[in-house]
C-alpha cells in the first residue's frame, strides 16, 4: 500500500496479551497493548444517521466488539488465527479519555490450503432498500509473503449472517502485496462509495490469506465503518480509494 502524508502513529510494542483463553485448533482472542495513534480527522466525523452499530469499535464485551458477530473460523491444516482488539488511540491521550479501539485479525500460514476470517452485523431496521454512503477503513501488513495477492480483504452485503450469502465482494485494498512488516509504516486506507443495500441485509467483513507461503503471516486492522444517508458534504468517487493517514508499528513485536 502507498503511504499518506498525514500520519497515524501506531507503535505496536512487544507483547500480545491474551484476553480470552485460546480456542481449540489455534484460534484465540488477543489485545494489542502499549500502542498509540494520532488520527487524521474527519475520518470519524460522520454526522448523518447511521445504519450500522459500533462501526468505530468503541464498545467491547468479553474481548469482542458489541453488535458484531465474530465467528470462530474453521481452520485449515496448521493455520493460526487471532482476533484482536487493536489500540489506535491518539498519542498522549490520558488514560480513559478519547480511547480509539479497532478490530483486527492476525493470520499465520499453515501447511496447505487457504485461511479466511470475518465478522458480520445486520443493518439497522430503519434502513430501507436503496442507495447509501458506505465507508470502511483498513490497515494491513505482512511478513514472509511470497505469492502475489496472498493477503486479501473485502466487505459485502448478504441476506443472512452466513458469508456465503454475499453476492458481491468489494476489495478493501487493490494491492499485489500489502505493506511489509519491516517497513514499520503503512497507510490507513478507506473505501468510500455509494452502495445499493437491501432492507434487513447483513454487512460482512472478510480477510484472509490465499496461499500457504512458508512461515508467512498478515495483520489486518479494520476501523471507522459507517453506513449513512447522502449529504452535500459527501464526495462520491467509486473508482478510487482514499488514504486517510499512515500507521506505524514495531516490526520486532512477536506474533
Amino acid at each position: 500500500m502507498s503511504k499518506f502524508k498525514t500520519a497515524i502513529l501506531l507503535t505496536l510494542l512487544l507483547g500480545l496479551v491474551v484476553s480470552v483463553a485460546a480456542f481449540a485448533g489455534g484460534f484465540s482472542v488477543v489485545k494489542y497493548d502499549d500502542t498509540s495513534a494520532e488520527i487524521k480527522q474527519p475520518v470519524k466525523e460522520v454526522t448523518k444517521a447511521q445504519y450500522i452499530m459500533n462501526g468505530d469499535f468503541l464498545d467491547w464485551t468479553g474481548g469482542y466488539p458489541d453488535y458484531w458477530d465474530v465467528p470462530t473460523p474453521v481452520l485449515s491444516p496448521g493455520w493460526e488465527v487471532h482476533f484482536a482488539n487493536m489500540d489506535f488511540t491518539e498519542a498522549g491521550t490520558a488514560a480513559g479519555a478519547g480511547m480509539n479501539p479497532a478490530s483486527g485479525w492476525f493470520i499465520r500460514t499453515g501447511t496447505a490450503g487457504s485461511q479466511y476470517a470475518g465478522m458480520s452485523q445486520q443493518v439497522s431496521s430503519h434502513l430501507m432498500t436503496g442507495m447509501y454512503w458506505v465507508q470502511v477503513h483498513i490497515t494491513s501488513w505482512e511478513h514472509n509473503v511470497q505469492s502475489p495477492y496472498n493477503s486479501v480483504a473485502w466487505y459485502g452485503f448478504g441476506e443472512t449472517a452466513d458469508s456465503s450469502s454475499v453476492t458481491e465482494w468489494r476489495e478493501l485494498f487493490p494491492d499485489t502485496y500489502v505493506c511489509s512488516n519491516g517497513d514499520e509504516v503503512c497507510n490507513y486506507l478507506g473505501r468510500q462509495e455509494s452502495v445499493f443495500i437491501h432492507e434487513g441485509a447483513f454487512m460482512h467483513i472478510m480477510v484472509g490469506m490465499k496461499f500457504p507461503d512458508h512461515q508467512a503471516w498478515t495483520v489486518f486492522g479494520v476501523d471507522d465503518i459507517s453506513i449513512s444517508d447522502f449529504s452535500d458534504h459527501i464526495n462520491i468517487d467509486v473508482d478510487d480509494f482514499t488514504d486517510d493517514g499512515d500507521v506505524y508499528w514495531d516490526s520486532r513485536a512477536p506474533r
